[in-house]
């Protein structure tokens, strides 16, 4: 029924009125991983992996419709009070799956597309676990060495934090939330020679206190999984991302772009999640 009612609003034209009237305001989107499957994994519940055909279509239809930026370039055109491309989007990408260089990087390169992904610094191995770019099933499970991770800042990937251990920022105790943001981002300085970046919240969790402390470290923005699109108004460290799973269809997808969902949400006042 989600599928079909989408689809109606793409075919009649409100799904690209919405895009329109958003088209001077940044729309962040959030991925995880993209897989080779032809079936999602039965562990992968959400569907947080996308498979690699529907990865593909939603980058065409990105091209096709809009101006892909870096996250670099949106905060410093607000820093800046300077102008952006009309339809822009920026794409990110969490966790740090071994997928992202093996299956979704080859497909943003050949498109020539901007990206930033966000690492969770523990999980990082600290070396190779194959000598293969090519994807394996197992690459879906396991993440990236260090030095893959330099392989993709070789190929202008924009790497962020996403903490140390993956924890609820909120739900922790200030100075253990305090050591997440401050040690991650020192070992990715460390290792990667990079003493700025930005941070994504791990599952978008945060609040007034996370927010001021990510403030005083050496990070640029940060970015939550609250749905919705971004302006030179918005505040850098608490940025909307709209979470795009394996279930969206390229209607859906559509509409998840053009802000139309989140119109719908606040419209109807029910949680984001019930549109997933």
């Amino acid at each position: 029924m989600k599928r079909g009612f989408f689809s109606l609003l793409q075919k009649f034209q409100i799904t690209r009125l919405a895009a329109w009237w958003n088209r001077q305001r940044v729309v962040i989107l959030c991925y995880h991983g993209v897989t080779e499957r032809s079936k999602r994994h039965p562990s992968d519940r959400y569907g947080l992996h996308i498979r690699a055909d529907r990865f593909e279509a939603q980058l065409d239809y990105l091209r096709r419709h809009y101006q892909v930026i870096s996250l670099a370039e949106f905060v410093k055109a607000c820093q800046n009070n300077a102008p952006l491309p009309d339809y822009s989007v920026v794409i990110t990408f969490d966790d740090g799956y071994r997928n992202f260089l093996t299956c979704a990087l080859p497909r943003l390169l050949a498109r020539n597309m901007h990206v930033s992904i966000f690492l969770i610094t523990d999980r990082i191995q600290p070396h190779n676990q194959s000598q293969l770019n090519q994807w394996s099933e197992s690459d879906d499970e396991k993440f990236l060495s260090w030095e893959e991770v330099k392989t993709l800042q070789q190929h202008g990937v924009e790497i962020g934090s996403h903490t140390c251990s993956h924890r609820k920022l909120s739900e922790i105790v200030p100075v253990e939330a305090e050591h997440e943001l401050f040690a991650s981002h020192q070992t990715i300085a460390t290792r990667l020679s990079q003493a700025t970046m930005p941070l994504a919240f791990p599952y978008g969790s945060y609040s007034e206190a996370t927010i001021a402390m990510t403030r005083k470290l050496p990070y640029t923005c940060a970015l939550t999984t609250d749905a919705g699109t971004n302006n030179h108004a918005t505040d850098l460290f608490s940025l909307r991302r709209n979470l795009i799973g394996d279930d969206d269809d390229e209607a859906l997808f559509a509409a998840r772009v053009s802000g139309l969902t989140t119109l719908f949400s606040a419209a109807l006042r029910v949680p984001l999640r019930s549109l997933r």
